[in-house]
Protein backbone atom coordinates (compact mmCIF):
# COMPACT_ATOMS: atom_id res chain seq x y z
CA UNK A 1 0.00 0.00 0.00
CA UNK A 2 3.28 2.41 0.52
CA UNK A 3 4.81 1.94 -2.29
CA UNK A 4 1.69 1.98 -4.42
CA UNK A 5 0.70 5.58 -3.19
CA UNK A 6 3.74 7.05 -3.37
CA UNK A 7 4.02 5.02 -7.39
CA UNK A 8 1.04 6.89 -7.79
CA UNK A 9 2.02 10.32 -6.66
CA UNK A 10 5.08 10.13 -8.54
CA UNK A 11 3.14 9.36 -11.62
CA UNK A 12 0.55 11.90 -11.68
CA UNK A 13 3.12 14.87 -11.01
CA UNK A 14 4.65 13.21 -14.21
CA UNK A 15 1.72 13.53 -15.80
CA UNK A 16 0.89 16.61 -14.55
CA UNK A 17 4.61 17.92 -16.03
CA UNK A 18 3.72 16.81 -19.32
CA UNK A 19 -0.07 17.57 -20.13
CA UNK A 20 -0.73 20.08 -17.14
CA UNK A 21 -0.36 23.91 -17.01
CA UNK A 22 2.67 24.86 -15.52
CA UNK A 23 1.92 27.67 -12.71
CA UNK A 24 3.34 30.56 -14.29
CA UNK A 25 1.63 30.73 -17.29
CA UNK A 26 -1.40 32.74 -16.87
CA UNK A 27 -3.29 31.82 -19.89
CA UNK A 28 -2.85 29.26 -22.96
CA UNK A 29 -5.05 28.05 -25.90
CA UNK A 30 -2.79 24.89 -25.34
CA UNK A 31 -5.55 22.54 -24.22
CA UNK A 32 -4.93 19.99 -20.95
CA UNK A 33 -6.82 16.58 -20.62
CA UNK A 34 -8.38 18.46 -17.45
CA UNK A 35 -10.17 21.06 -19.84
CA UNK A 36 -10.73 18.61 -22.82
CA UNK A 37 -12.84 16.74 -19.81
CA UNK A 38 -14.62 19.65 -18.51
CA UNK A 39 -15.12 21.77 -22.01
CA UNK A 40 -15.53 18.80 -25.00
CA UNK A 41 -17.36 21.62 -27.24
CA UNK A 42 -14.77 24.36 -26.59
CA UNK A 43 -12.17 21.49 -27.19
CA UNK A 44 -13.37 20.49 -30.66
CA UNK A 45 -13.95 23.81 -31.65
CA UNK A 46 -10.61 24.48 -31.09
CA UNK A 47 -9.13 21.66 -32.36
CA UNK A 48 -11.06 21.91 -36.18
CA UNK A 49 -10.50 25.90 -36.19
CA UNK A 50 -7.86 27.63 -38.94
CA UNK A 51 -5.61 29.72 -38.56
CA UNK A 52 -6.62 33.33 -38.82
CA UNK A 53 -5.45 36.94 -40.00
CA UNK A 54 -2.90 38.15 -37.39
CA UNK A 55 -3.90 41.88 -38.48
CA UNK A 56 -7.54 41.26 -37.66
CA UNK A 57 -9.31 43.59 -35.28
CA UNK A 58 -5.36 45.24 -35.19
CA UNK A 59 -5.10 49.19 -35.85
CA UNK A 60 -1.66 50.29 -36.67
CA UNK A 61 0.56 52.75 -38.32
CA UNK A 62 1.09 52.13 -42.31
CA UNK A 63 5.27 51.19 -41.56
CA UNK A 64 3.90 49.24 -37.90
CA UNK A 65 1.62 47.39 -39.49
CA UNK A 66 3.71 46.15 -42.82
CA UNK A 67 6.90 44.82 -40.20
CA UNK A 68 3.96 42.75 -38.05
CA UNK A 69 2.72 41.28 -41.03
CA UNK A 70 6.24 40.45 -42.13
CA UNK A 71 6.69 38.87 -38.67
CA UNK A 72 3.46 37.25 -38.97
CA UNK A 73 4.27 35.26 -42.61
CA UNK A 74 7.53 34.23 -41.24
CA UNK A 75 6.35 32.81 -38.11
CA UNK A 76 4.02 30.69 -40.32
CA UNK A 77 6.44 29.44 -42.76
CA UNK A 78 9.18 28.77 -40.02
CA UNK A 79 5.75 26.61 -38.31
CA UNK A 80 5.12 24.63 -41.29
CA UNK A 81 8.64 23.98 -42.27
CA UNK A 82 10.21 23.14 -38.64
CA UNK A 83 12.47 26.08 -38.73
CA UNK A 84 14.40 27.78 -35.66
CA UNK A 85 12.08 30.91 -34.49
CA UNK A 86 13.10 34.67 -34.37
CA UNK A 87 12.48 35.72 -30.63
CA UNK A 88 11.14 39.56 -30.54
CA UNK A 89 10.76 42.68 -28.28
CA UNK A 90 7.39 44.49 -28.41
CA UNK A 91 7.43 47.95 -26.53
CA UNK A 92 5.68 50.96 -26.01
CA UNK A 93 2.89 52.65 -23.98
CA UNK A 94 0.69 50.52 -22.29
CA UNK A 95 -2.66 49.69 -23.81
CA UNK A 96 -0.76 49.79 -27.24
CA UNK A 97 -1.70 46.84 -28.73
CA UNK A 98 1.01 44.40 -27.86
CA UNK A 99 -0.80 41.25 -26.05
CA UNK A 100 -3.54 41.26 -28.27
CA UNK A 101 -1.15 41.03 -31.34
CA UNK A 102 0.27 38.50 -29.56
CA UNK A 103 -2.44 36.42 -29.62
CA UNK A 104 -3.30 37.19 -33.31
CA UNK A 105 0.43 36.17 -34.32
CA UNK A 106 0.32 32.07 -32.48
CA UNK A 107 -3.11 31.88 -33.78
CA UNK A 108 -2.16 33.28 -37.66
CA UNK A 109 0.80 31.08 -37.55
CA UNK A 110 -1.59 27.49 -36.25
CA UNK A 111 1.02 27.73 -33.28
CA UNK A 112 -0.15 27.60 -29.63
CA UNK A 113 0.31 30.50 -26.96
CA UNK A 114 1.08 30.66 -23.53
CA UNK A 115 1.01 34.06 -21.26
CA UNK A 116 2.80 34.61 -18.43
CA UNK A 117 3.90 37.68 -16.49
CA UNK A 118 6.92 38.52 -15.12
CA UNK A 119 5.32 39.43 -11.79
CA UNK A 120 4.68 36.65 -10.91
CA UNK A 121 8.26 34.95 -10.84
CA UNK A 122 9.21 36.99 -7.75
CA UNK A 123 6.79 35.53 -5.32
CA UNK A 124 7.83 32.61 -6.05
CA UNK A 125 11.67 32.69 -4.19
CA UNK A 126 13.40 29.69 -4.29
CA UNK A 127 10.53 27.37 -6.54
CA UNK A 128 11.17 30.38 -9.37
CA UNK A 129 13.88 28.23 -10.38
CA UNK A 130 12.69 25.08 -10.63
CA UNK A 131 9.16 26.92 -12.15
CA UNK A 132 10.69 28.53 -14.60
CA UNK A 133 12.08 24.88 -15.95
CA UNK A 134 9.02 23.88 -15.91
CA UNK A 135 7.94 26.34 -18.25
CA UNK A 136 10.08 25.23 -20.47
CA UNK A 137 9.93 21.81 -20.12
CA UNK A 138 5.97 21.99 -21.03
CA UNK A 139 6.81 24.55 -23.81
CA UNK A 140 9.14 21.81 -25.97
CA UNK A 141 6.28 19.18 -25.23
CA UNK A 142 3.87 21.26 -27.86
CA UNK A 143 3.17 19.30 -31.29
CA UNK A 144 2.45 22.56 -33.11
CA UNK A 145 4.84 24.99 -31.09
CA UNK A 146 4.67 27.33 -28.46
CA UNK A 147 4.75 31.36 -28.44
CA UNK A 148 5.92 32.07 -24.95
CA UNK A 149 4.33 35.89 -24.23
CA UNK A 150 6.09 37.36 -21.45
CA UNK A 151 4.32 40.56 -20.35
CA UNK A 152 5.84 43.00 -18.15
CA UNK A 153 9.11 41.20 -18.68
CA UNK A 154 11.40 44.12 -16.97
CA UNK A 155 10.24 43.10 -14.02
CA UNK A 156 12.32 40.19 -13.43
CA UNK A 157 14.52 40.41 -16.33
CA UNK A 158 16.76 43.32 -15.03
CA UNK A 159 20.39 44.27 -15.08
CA UNK A 160 21.99 41.75 -12.81
CA UNK A 161 25.01 44.14 -12.66
CA UNK A 162 23.55 47.35 -11.59
CA UNK A 163 19.65 46.76 -10.13
CA UNK A 164 19.19 45.55 -6.31
CA UNK A 165 17.70 41.84 -6.78
CA UNK A 166 17.20 39.29 -4.94
CA UNK A 167 19.65 36.12 -5.02
CA UNK A 168 16.18 33.76 -5.98
CA UNK A 169 15.54 36.33 -8.44
CA UNK A 170 18.92 36.47 -9.68
CA UNK A 171 18.87 32.56 -9.63
CA UNK A 172 15.55 32.36 -11.50
CA UNK A 173 16.68 34.89 -14.48
CA UNK A 174 20.04 33.27 -14.97
CA UNK A 175 17.43 30.09 -15.65
CA UNK A 176 16.03 31.65 -17.97
CA UNK A 177 19.20 33.10 -19.70
CA UNK A 178 20.16 29.17 -19.91
CA UNK A 179 17.47 28.20 -21.41
CA UNK A 180 17.10 30.66 -24.02
CA UNK A 181 20.31 30.54 -24.66
CA UNK A 182 19.85 28.93 -28.30
CA UNK A 183 17.10 29.37 -30.72
CA UNK A 184 14.53 27.02 -30.75
CA UNK A 185 11.95 25.14 -33.43
CA UNK A 186 9.71 24.27 -30.37
CA UNK A 187 9.09 28.11 -29.14
CA UNK A 188 9.18 31.38 -30.02
CA UNK A 189 10.06 33.78 -27.28
CA UNK A 190 7.82 36.91 -27.45
CA UNK A 191 8.53 40.05 -24.81
CA UNK A 192 6.90 43.03 -23.90
CA UNK A 193 8.30 45.77 -21.62
CA UNK A 194 6.97 49.78 -20.81
CA UNK A 195 10.59 50.26 -20.02
CA UNK A 196 13.22 47.97 -22.15
CA UNK A 197 16.19 49.75 -20.75
CA UNK A 198 16.27 47.75 -18.04
CA UNK A 199 16.54 44.79 -19.35
CA UNK A 200 19.83 42.81 -18.93
CA UNK A 201 22.44 42.38 -21.68
CA UNK A 202 22.05 38.78 -22.00
CA UNK A 203 18.91 39.51 -22.65
CA UNK A 204 19.02 42.13 -25.25
CA UNK A 205 21.59 39.49 -27.12
CA UNK A 206 18.98 37.05 -27.40
CA UNK A 207 16.58 39.70 -29.23
CA UNK A 208 15.90 38.92 -32.77
CA UNK A 209 13.41 41.78 -33.84
CA UNK A 210 12.37 44.73 -31.80
CA UNK A 211 9.08 46.54 -32.81
CA UNK A 212 8.20 49.40 -31.24
CA UNK A 213 4.42 50.08 -30.29
CA UNK A 214 3.41 53.51 -30.67
CA UNK A 215 0.19 55.79 -30.12
CA UNK A 216 -1.67 56.56 -33.26
CA UNK A 217 -1.09 60.40 -34.19
CA UNK A 218 -3.24 60.02 -37.08
CA UNK A 219 -6.69 60.98 -36.80
CA UNK A 220 -7.86 58.79 -39.62
CA UNK A 221 -6.56 55.66 -37.71
CA UNK A 222 -7.93 56.52 -34.55
CA UNK A 223 -11.31 56.68 -36.24
CA UNK A 224 -10.74 53.28 -37.82
CA UNK A 225 -10.45 52.29 -33.85
CA UNK A 226 -13.35 54.05 -32.97
CA UNK A 227 -15.44 52.42 -35.34
CA UNK A 228 -14.63 48.95 -34.61
CA UNK A 229 -14.99 49.31 -31.15
CA UNK A 230 -18.75 50.74 -31.61
CA UNK A 231 -19.58 48.30 -34.35
CA UNK A 232 -18.46 45.85 -31.47
CA UNK A 233 -20.13 47.00 -28.72
CA UNK A 234 -22.97 49.53 -29.79
CA UNK A 235 -23.93 48.34 -33.15
CA UNK A 236 -23.61 45.05 -33.22
CA UNK A 237 -25.55 44.29 -30.05
CA UNK A 238 -28.65 46.66 -31.38
CA UNK A 239 -28.96 45.30 -34.69
CA UNK A 240 -28.77 41.79 -33.02
CA UNK A 241 -32.02 42.44 -30.80
CA UNK A 242 -31.21 39.91 -28.04
CA UNK A 243 -29.87 41.92 -25.67
CA UNK A 244 -31.19 45.31 -24.04
CA UNK A 245 -29.80 48.23 -26.16
CA UNK A 246 -31.11 50.19 -29.05
CA UNK A 247 -29.74 53.22 -30.53
CA UNK A 248 -30.99 56.63 -31.10
CA UNK A 249 -31.44 58.10 -34.52
CA UNK A 250 -28.00 60.14 -35.38
CA UNK A 251 -25.57 60.25 -37.53
CA UNK A 252 -22.74 57.51 -36.10
CA UNK A 253 -20.22 57.78 -38.72
CA UNK A 254 -19.66 61.86 -38.16
CA UNK A 255 -19.94 60.80 -34.28
CA UNK A 256 -17.43 58.56 -34.53
CA UNK A 257 -15.29 61.05 -36.90
CA UNK A 258 -15.60 63.70 -34.03
CA UNK A 259 -14.70 61.43 -30.99
CA UNK A 260 -11.31 60.61 -33.00
CA UNK A 261 -10.61 63.93 -33.03
CA UNK A 262 -10.92 64.46 -29.07
CA UNK A 263 -9.61 61.08 -28.18
CA UNK A 264 -5.77 62.44 -29.09
CA UNK A 265 -3.20 60.44 -27.29
CA UNK A 266 -5.64 57.93 -26.15
CA UNK A 267 -4.35 54.54 -26.62
CA UNK A 268 -6.26 51.06 -28.06
CA UNK A 269 -7.51 49.85 -24.74
CA UNK A 270 -8.78 53.39 -23.59
CA UNK A 271 -10.87 53.53 -26.55
CA UNK A 272 -11.73 50.24 -26.54
CA UNK A 273 -13.04 50.97 -22.51
CA UNK A 274 -15.37 54.30 -24.06
CA UNK A 275 -17.08 51.18 -26.32
CA UNK A 276 -17.75 48.67 -22.51
CA UNK A 277 -18.77 52.73 -21.07
CA UNK A 278 -21.47 53.33 -23.70
CA UNK A 279 -22.69 49.87 -23.53
CA UNK A 280 -23.04 50.44 -19.92
CA UNK A 281 -24.41 53.59 -20.25
CA UNK A 282 -27.37 52.59 -22.54
CA UNK A 283 -27.72 49.17 -20.22
CA UNK A 284 -28.34 51.71 -17.10
CA UNK A 285 -30.91 54.23 -18.83
CA UNK A 286 -34.54 52.99 -18.27
CA UNK A 287 -35.56 52.55 -22.12
CA UNK A 288 -32.09 51.27 -23.11
CA UNK A 289 -31.35 53.38 -25.47
CA UNK A 290 -27.86 54.83 -26.31
CA UNK A 291 -28.37 58.70 -27.61
CA UNK A 292 -26.14 61.03 -28.75
CA UNK A 293 -25.89 62.94 -25.32
CA UNK A 294 -24.93 60.10 -23.37
CA UNK A 295 -22.30 59.28 -25.78
CA UNK A 296 -20.84 62.64 -25.64
CA UNK A 297 -20.96 62.37 -21.41
CA UNK A 298 -18.89 59.05 -21.62
CA UNK A 299 -16.17 60.73 -24.15
CA UNK A 300 -16.05 63.86 -21.90
CA UNK A 301 -15.27 61.75 -18.71
CA UNK A 302 -12.94 59.88 -20.73
CA UNK A 303 -10.94 63.12 -22.04
CA UNK A 304 -10.88 64.10 -18.42
CA UNK A 305 -9.48 60.98 -17.04
CA UNK A 306 -6.99 60.82 -19.31
CA UNK A 307 -5.56 64.01 -18.93
CA UNK A 308 -5.76 63.51 -15.02
CA UNK A 309 -3.36 59.74 -15.99
CA UNK A 310 -1.64 62.21 -17.90
CA UNK A 311 -1.02 65.06 -15.36
CA UNK A 312 -0.01 61.97 -12.28
CA UNK A 313 2.68 60.50 -14.89
CA UNK A 314 4.09 64.47 -15.21
CA UNK A 315 3.83 64.70 -11.28
CA UNK A 316 5.93 61.55 -11.10
CA UNK A 317 9.04 63.28 -13.10
CA UNK A 318 8.62 66.92 -11.26
CA UNK A 319 6.94 68.26 -14.28
CA UNK A 320 3.08 67.98 -13.56
CA UNK A 321 0.64 71.28 -13.81
CA UNK A 322 -1.53 70.21 -11.52
CA UNK A 323 -2.12 68.56 -7.89
CA UNK A 324 -3.04 65.12 -7.41
CA UNK A 325 -6.82 64.06 -7.62
CA UNK A 326 -7.38 67.76 -9.53
CA UNK A 327 -8.84 66.65 -12.67
CA UNK A 328 -7.84 68.51 -15.41
CA UNK A 329 -8.37 69.00 -18.98
CA UNK A 330 -5.50 69.77 -21.71
CA UNK A 331 -6.69 73.16 -22.39
CA UNK A 332 -7.06 73.89 -18.69
CA UNK A 333 -3.18 72.31 -18.13
CA UNK A 334 -2.53 74.44 -21.22
CA UNK A 335 -3.43 77.46 -19.90
CA UNK A 336 -1.65 76.90 -16.47
CA UNK A 337 1.50 76.30 -18.62
CA UNK A 338 1.23 79.86 -20.47
CA UNK A 339 0.59 81.24 -16.75
CA UNK A 340 4.03 79.73 -15.56
CA UNK A 341 6.03 80.41 -18.39
CA UNK A 342 4.98 84.03 -18.68
CA UNK A 343 5.58 84.43 -14.73
CA UNK A 344 8.99 82.88 -15.44
CA UNK A 345 9.46 85.52 -18.19
CA UNK A 346 8.83 88.05 -16.22
CA UNK A 347 10.96 87.45 -13.35
CA UNK A 348 14.00 87.04 -15.79
CA UNK A 349 13.46 90.61 -17.20
CA UNK A 350 15.87 91.78 -14.63
CA UNK A 351 18.51 89.79 -15.98
CA UNK A 352 20.98 91.22 -18.71
CA UNK A 353 20.12 90.60 -22.42
CA UNK A 354 22.22 89.18 -24.68
CA UNK A 355 22.97 92.28 -26.72
CA UNK A 356 24.05 93.86 -22.92
CA UNK A 357 26.32 91.20 -22.85
CA UNK A 358 27.73 90.30 -25.86
CA UNK A 359 30.09 93.95 -25.73
CA UNK A 360 30.93 93.64 -22.05
CA UNK A 361 31.97 89.23 -23.71
CA UNK A 362 33.84 91.06 -26.01
CA UNK A 363 35.91 93.37 -23.86
CA UNK A 364 36.78 90.75 -21.56
CA UNK A 365 38.10 88.34 -24.27
CA UNK A 366 40.32 90.68 -26.39
CA UNK A 367 41.63 91.91 -22.60
CA UNK A 368 42.48 87.91 -21.92
CA UNK A 369 43.86 87.56 -25.63
CA UNK A 370 45.91 90.77 -25.21
CA UNK A 371 47.36 89.14 -21.64
CA UNK A 372 47.92 85.56 -23.17
CA UNK A 373 49.37 86.69 -26.55
CA UNK A 374 52.14 89.28 -25.86
CA UNK A 375 53.35 90.85 -29.56
CA UNK A 376 56.60 92.32 -30.30
CA UNK A 377 57.74 95.81 -29.51
CA UNK A 378 57.71 96.95 -33.25
CA UNK A 379 54.00 95.96 -33.53
CA UNK A 380 52.97 97.75 -30.65
CA UNK A 381 54.83 100.76 -31.77
CA UNK A 382 53.20 100.65 -35.10
CA UNK A 383 49.84 99.39 -33.93
CA UNK A 384 49.96 103.06 -30.96
CA UNK A 385 51.01 105.11 -34.10
CA UNK A 386 48.91 103.74 -36.31
CA UNK A 387 45.30 105.08 -33.80
CA UNK A 388 47.21 107.89 -33.07
CA UNK A 389 47.81 109.27 -36.77
CA UNK A 390 43.85 108.10 -37.03
CA UNK A 391 43.02 110.44 -33.76
CA UNK A 392 44.59 113.52 -35.66
CA UNK A 393 42.73 113.05 -39.08
CA UNK A 394 39.51 112.82 -36.60
CA UNK A 395 40.99 116.21 -34.94
CA UNK A 396 41.52 118.26 -37.97
CA UNK A 397 38.57 117.06 -39.31
CA UNK A 398 36.49 118.58 -35.91
CA UNK A 399 39.13 121.15 -36.18
CA UNK A 400 37.83 122.20 -39.79
CA UNK A 401 34.21 121.95 -39.15
CA UNK A 402 34.43 124.94 -36.26
CA UNK A 403 36.09 127.07 -38.13
CA UNK A 404 33.88 130.50 -39.08
CA UNK A 405 31.20 129.13 -36.87
CA UNK A 406 29.40 131.76 -34.90
CA UNK A 407 28.31 131.16 -31.35
CA UNK A 408 25.56 132.88 -31.08
CA UNK A 409 24.03 131.25 -34.04
CA UNK A 410 24.61 127.61 -32.98
CA UNK A 411 22.64 125.95 -30.51
CA UNK A 412 23.59 124.44 -27.42
CA UNK A 413 24.63 121.10 -28.94
CA UNK A 414 27.29 122.68 -31.32
CA UNK A 415 28.61 125.35 -28.29
CA UNK A 416 29.58 121.76 -26.68
CA UNK A 417 31.25 120.68 -29.56
CA UNK A 418 33.27 123.11 -29.92
CA UNK A 419 34.18 123.52 -26.44
CA UNK A 420 35.17 120.53 -26.49
CA UNK A 421 36.92 120.51 -29.73
CA UNK A 422 39.16 123.17 -28.81
CA UNK A 423 41.72 121.99 -27.06
CA UNK A 424 41.55 119.12 -29.11
CA UNK A 425 42.58 121.16 -32.07
CA UNK A 426 45.45 122.67 -29.60
CA UNK A 427 47.04 119.21 -29.30
CA UNK A 428 46.85 118.28 -33.34
CA UNK A 429 48.80 121.92 -33.93
CA UNK A 430 51.69 120.82 -31.60
CA UNK A 431 51.78 117.60 -32.69
CA UNK A 432 52.58 118.93 -36.14
CA UNK A 433 55.07 121.32 -35.18
CA UNK A 434 56.31 119.11 -32.92
CA UNK A 435 56.83 116.74 -36.02
CA UNK A 436 57.91 119.71 -38.26
CA UNK A 437 60.83 120.75 -35.47
CA UNK A 438 62.02 117.22 -35.85
CA UNK A 439 62.27 116.60 -39.17
CA UNK A 440 62.38 119.88 -40.45
CA UNK A 441 58.85 119.77 -43.13
CA UNK A 442 55.63 118.66 -42.73
CA UNK A 443 54.62 115.29 -42.91
CA UNK A 444 51.05 113.85 -43.90
CA UNK A 445 49.19 112.32 -40.04
CA UNK A 446 49.33 108.85 -41.90
CA UNK A 447 52.81 108.83 -42.02
CA UNK A 448 54.85 108.03 -38.50
CA UNK A 449 58.53 109.61 -38.07
CA UNK A 450 61.09 106.97 -37.63
CA UNK A 451 62.41 108.60 -34.58
CA UNK A 452 58.96 108.84 -32.62
CA UNK A 453 58.23 105.07 -33.55
CA UNK A 454 61.66 104.33 -31.95
CA UNK A 455 61.22 106.19 -28.97
CA UNK A 456 57.77 104.28 -28.63
CA UNK A 457 59.69 100.94 -28.94
CA UNK A 458 62.47 101.85 -26.48
CA UNK A 459 59.66 102.80 -24.17
CA UNK A 460 58.17 99.76 -24.36
CA UNK A 461 61.27 97.39 -24.24
CA UNK A 462 63.16 99.44 -21.04
CA UNK A 463 60.38 100.52 -18.87
CA UNK A 464 57.80 97.75 -19.71
CA UNK A 465 55.24 99.97 -20.29
CA UNK A 466 51.94 98.59 -21.42
CA UNK A 467 50.21 99.04 -24.78
CA UNK A 468 47.08 99.77 -23.21
CA UNK A 469 48.48 102.49 -21.17
CA UNK A 470 50.72 104.29 -24.22
CA UNK A 471 47.95 104.15 -26.03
Amino acid sequence: MYSARNATAVGGRYIEALLGKPSLVRETSRLTVAEAIKHPIKTAKHVRSRPQDALEGVVLSAALEERVRDIAIATRNTQQNRGLYRNSLMYGPPGTGKTFFAKKLALHSGMDYAVMTGGDVAPMGRDGVTAMHKVFDWANTSRWGLLLFVDEADTFLRKRATEKISEDLRATLNAFVYRTSEQSNKFMLVLASNQPEQFDWAINDRIDEIVNFALLCLVWRRERLVRLYFDKFVLGPATAGRQRLKLAQFDHGLKCSDIAKRAEGMSRREISKLGVAWQAAAYSSEDGVLTEAMIDSRVDDAVKQHAQKMDWLLVDTGMGVGKVGVLLTKEMAAGITAQKAASLTQSEDTTPSIQEILPLYEVVSNATQAETTTPSSEVQADVILQEGATLVKESEVVAAATVGTTILNEPLETIAETSAAVPLEQEVKAVSDLTAEVLGTAVPVDTAAPEVKDIVIENIETEGTAASTIQ
